[in-house]
């Protein structure tokens, strides 16, 4: 069972920071046809019918798996059809045994990918023309497929990557709320922006349910140059849509913070994104990062360690002490 660490529901767990169990939270993406907001999926439903014009897009998508899956299917079934269409018509192929469906199965094949042998060959009108359809929808499909291959591959992708936890501890006297974000390859992403919104749902006066998104001003919302790691903080003043708030109360309020990070890849020359989201249970008070730059220099170099890229530890600051909060979680 994953335990917070000093988690109220669980008060005789006494962990030490080291031993303290993280809870688990869902990447953002990984469910298909619903959009992820901390731990809530919503899925879109009453949507427009399918559109052709939406296969691209979807075959982007696929993942390496299905994508080749899709292909293979697509391959199994042409040939099959134009094999049928061979066998119901005997004497199409010269050469061809009587009845054999293995030989017009590899005769297909072979037209399909416009090898030609010529044991096999086409001996009829008929045969003519099926067997031109075939290397016709062929070559359709080896452009098709060929071109996909390349748009997936060619796809700018970002490998950034955010911390586990959000937290929110004093920063010069000042609440602040805190995540990181890190470049996992050795590579820059130039002019780096970052955004941040809290999403929650408020009644209004006349007694509607409204999802509401607030702007996050942040110390520091772009950069230059994101190489290694950044930490994200917006400071929690009486400006701050969560001053005042405690775990509780955002919890109550089902509250998520997203953020998104793009820039310009160096090495593509392109436009590169990622994004995540934060549950309120994700979000943790009176604690702070572990660092993980090291002062001591080794021969000139400093060593990052993405290995502790996640680590949270009590801050040493008191429920009371965190100015706005009601109820802050123990540290």
């Amino acid at each position: 069972m994953n335990v917070a660490p000093n988690d109220p529901e669980h008060p005789s767990q006494k962990l030490h920071p080291a031993d303290q169990d993280k809870p688990m939270r869902p990447k953002v993406g990984r469910v298909r046809g619903a959009f992820q907001l901390g731990t809530s999926n919503i899925e879109r439903i009453g949507v427009g019918r399918w559109h052709w014009s939406d296969s691209y897009h979807w075959m982007l998508t696929l993942t390496w798996p299905r994508f080749f899956g899709l292909i293979a299917l697509a391959y199994f079934v042409i040939n099959l059809i134009f094999a049928a269409a061979f066998y119901l018509a005997p004497g199409s192929i010269a050469n061809a045994r009587a009845g054999s469906l293995a030989d017009v199965v590899f005769f297909s094949i072979e037209t399909l990918a416009t090898v030609g042998y010529g044991y096999m060959h086409p001996d009829t009108t008929y045969g003519h023309v099926v067997a031109s359809t075939e290397i016709l929808i062929g070559m359709v499909a080896m452009a098709g497929f060929t071109g996909l291959l390349f748009a997936r591959f060619s796809r700018p992708t970002s490998r950034i990557m955010f911390s586990d936890l959000a937290v929110v501890t004093n920063f010069n006297g000042v609440p602040t709320l805190m995540l990181r974000a890190g470049n996992e390859r050795s590579n820059l992403i130039l002019e780096a922006s970052v955004r941040a919104a809290l999403v929650r749902r408020e009644t209004t006066r006349e007694g509607q349910l409204f999802t509401r998104f607030y702007d996050l001003k942040l110390e520091r919302q772009q950069t230059g140059v994101f190489a290694l790691s950044w930490t994200i903080m917006h400071a929690i003043d009486e400006s701050s849509p969560l001053y005042g708030k405690s775990r509780e109360d955002l919890h109550n309020e089902g509250a998520t913070l997203a953020v998104a990070v793009s820039g310009t890849d160096d090495t593509l020359n392109d436009f590169v994104h990622a994004r995540q989201s934060y549950a309120a249970e994700h979000i943790y008070f009176n604690h702070h990062f572990v660092d993980i730059l090291s002062d001591k220099k080794e021969n000139n170099t400093r060593v990052l360690d993405f290995g502790k890229f996640h680590d949270i530890v009590p801050d040493g600051s008191g429920a009371g002490e965190m100015p706005g909060a009601a109820i802050a979680h123990p540290g």
